[in-house]
């Protein structure tokens, strides 16, 4: 605080300068933080919609005794929904700082745009394993296992690909 000989008080503009330059080197130094944040809650927001919708699909399956197909499109990150005819019964689309990395159906990589997963009515579906990777490298993958008849998330990338 600057005192004039009047009895006037503010801050001289040195003072002002030095607060600004302390407040972005604050800025500066969180800044990183914040985003590997963000990037990780979209991450595992994203794995969860994944999960759900492989989920939705095999219930889908089993409840309306139809043959279901979930096309996993690699480029557009994009999972689809449709039955035998080719009608679309859903659709899910990544958000942009989330991409597919790998895909694997059964024991096999999948190396093309995408894949297709199979819903069967009796409740049955293919193995397949979708990796996803955040903007800021880091990964997760959604496993569906049909000897549980179940899909889940596995943190991190996967030790031994198929």
């Amino acid at each position: 605080m600057h005192t004039e000989g009047g009895g006037e008080r503010g801050f001289s503009l040195l003072e002002l300068v030095m607060v600004l330059v302390i407040l972005a080197a604050a800025v500066a130094v969180s800044y990183p933080s914040f985003t590997r944040g963000s990037a990780s809650v979209a991450l595992r927001a994203a794995g969860r919609d994944v999960l759900n919708t492989f989920r939705h699909a095999r219930e889908k399956a089993v409840t309306e005794q139809a043959r279901l197909h979930l096309a996993i499109d690699r480029e557009r990150g994009e999972l689809v929904l449709a039955d035998a005819a080719g009608r679309e019964a859903g659709r899910y689309t990544l958000p942009g700082e989330v991409e597919i990395e790998r895909l694997a159906l059964g024991d096999r990589e999948i190396h093309e745009r995408g894949m297709v997963v199979r819903f069967l009515p009796n409740g049955s579906f293919e193995e397949a394993r979708v990796v996803l990777k955040s903007r800021t490298g880091s990964r997760l993958s959604i496993v569906s296992d049909p000897g549980q008849g179940r899909a889940r998330i596995e943190p991190g990338p996967p030790e031994v690909f198929p």
